[in-house]
């Protein structure tokens, strides 16, 4: 089987996109075909489709390759829209306005884009404000862990405030024993070095059973806004450094709660052409 694909790289977390048109009951084979080494190689896989609301004036919809919710993602096919020329797009002053809709969440999403080079474009995405926050406790290798889970549409994460770079898989499996109630379609697990602001992000997809090292997280980011928002009862405006790159995380609190969140970072285009699976 031949498909025509497009990898992105959103702060390096690899993402590759395959334009064909398939059955969804295929993307599970598909993706794992093409996130392995010996194939493209990347961290993870999107398919675009077509909106499936008819009434929907969205430039295209992005369906991950386990139906979660991914920012990065929807950023970089805001992107690729972007420089495809795809249909309902306005642009005003050299910025763009894309609609999306995306696998994970209902209704629309749009991202905000501006082209910095002939393969680079700053992509803003407004995030849906998440579903809930919560605490987490566990006891791992004789010491008590205390985070914080925050369940946006289409994926959670468990933040923790720790500078121990040691944590693993295995830290991965106590976190998951302590969810074993919570309904998810991906989880990830967030560790923030507050002091050096650095954030270290594992995410495990569910219907691919893939747990991986990303080299960053769009919605791990978004996630450790609302905690820091949280946390201080304030707007939050950092960039947060990840192992690759950094993204800008914008939070507006009014009263008790968050108003609104944006995601924001640069996204390349970095390949393009056919895969053979």
């Amino acid at each position: 089987m031949k498909l025509n694909f497009i990898k992105v790289n959103p702060s390096e977390n690899m993402t590759v996109f395959v334009v064909d048109a398939l059955p969804r009951e295929k993307y599970f084979e598909i993706a794992n075909r093409i996130m392995n080494y010996n194939n493209i190689h990347a961290e993870q896989v999107g398919f675009i489709e077509r909106p499936e609301d008819p009434e929907s004036n969205a430039s295209a919809r992005l369906q991950m390759m386990g139906g979660e919710f991914c920012g990065n993602a929807s950023r970089a096919l805001a992107a690729v829209a972007v420089q495809r020329g795809f249909s309902n797009i306005a642009e005003k002053d050299g910025k763009y306005t894309v609609p999306l809709e995306a696998s994970g969440i209902d209704g629309m999403i749009n991202c905000q884009v501006e082209q910095k080079s002939a393969n680079g474009y700053e992509v803003a995405l407004e995030m849906p404000l998440h579903r809930s926050i919560s605490d987490i406790e566990l006891e791992y290798k004789n010491e008590i862990f205390k985070g914080t889970i925050v369940d946006l549409s289409g994926i959670s994460h468990a933040v923790f405030f720790t500078d121990d770079r040691s944590l693993d898989e295995d830290f991965f499996k106590a976190v998951r024993s302590a969810m074993k109630d919570f309904e998810y379609d991906a989880f990830g697990i967030m560790f923030y070095d507050e002091k050096e602001e650095f954030m270290r992000p594992l995410v495990y997809v569910k219907d691919t059973d893939s747990l991986i090292w990303e080299r960053s997280c769009g919605t791990g980011t978004v996630a450790l806004g609302v905690v820091l928002s949280y946390l201080g009862k304030q707007s939050v405006d950092r960039n947060i450094i990840q192992p690759g790159g950094q993204m800008q995380i914008t939070t507006v609190w009014k009263e008790n709660g968050l108003e609104s969140i944006v995601l924001k970072g640069m996204v390349y285009i970095v390949a393009e052409g056919v895969v053979y699976i």
